[in-house]
């Protein structure tokens, strides 16, 4: 069984519903879930900097740019939903500014800013549930939970209640990502400010 169903099982436990078999099922509860499933996971990745679903890497150049202030323009990460912070390659060079547009005669997002050679860090869609940790797991099926909740459940006060348990599990599953994040940089010898 993939991780994928078990988190949606887990929404079901909290609202109090029977378990799935597969994802495949031709019912409205497998329907609610898949319908809600990408839009709430991704919503919850941008939500932090997760360790799990931080990439930094080269920006791809596509040109130099006609603006002044920010005169080269960069590919937008193709699995980016947030991007955090670009930076130049040597270690001294500090976060730059940037804008992000949609450029109609490219059909795609760009980044415009003023390094010729960028880095960049952002959270990446996660395809693979089996990246994820278990405190974002569980924080990923309160968050399923509270968005079905009044569609399959019609209870306000449940619903509410899964929010406050979602709220509080994300805080954690922050905390630990963070704590985690600044152990492996202690052990490194280096500090990387978490955000």
């Amino acid at each position: 069984m993939s991780l994928k169903i078990d988190i949606c099982n887990m929404a079901f436990a909290h609202l109090g519903l029977e378990s799935i078999s597969s994802l495949t099922q031709d019912d409205e509860r497998t329907r609610r879930c898949l319908l809600f499933y990408e839009p709430v996971k991704k919503e919850l990745l941008r939500t932090h900097n997760w360790g799990f679903a931080n990439v930094m890497e080269p920006l791809t150049l596509l040109a130099a740019a006609d603006e002044p202030e920010k005169p080269y323009m960069y590919a937008y990460p193709a699995d980016c939903l947030f991007l955090r912070r670009i930076f130049g390659d040597s270690a001294g060079q500090k976060n730059v500014s940037f804008r992000e547009v949609f450029r109609p005669d490219l059909h795609a997002r760009v980044i415009f800013c003023a390094l010729p050679q960028a880095q960049v860090e952002y959270t990446r869609d996660i395809k693979d549930e089996n990246l994820f940790d278990s405190a974002f797991v569980y924080a990923f099926s309160l968050a399923l939970a509270a968005d079905l909740a009044l569609t399959l459940t019609g209870d306000r006060a449940l619903a509410q209640q899964i929010w406050q348990k979602y709220t509080l599990a994300l805080q954690e599953a922050r905390r630990s990502n963070m704590s985690e994040r600044f152990d492996v940089q202690n052990a490194a010898g280096a500090f990387v400010e978490v955000r």
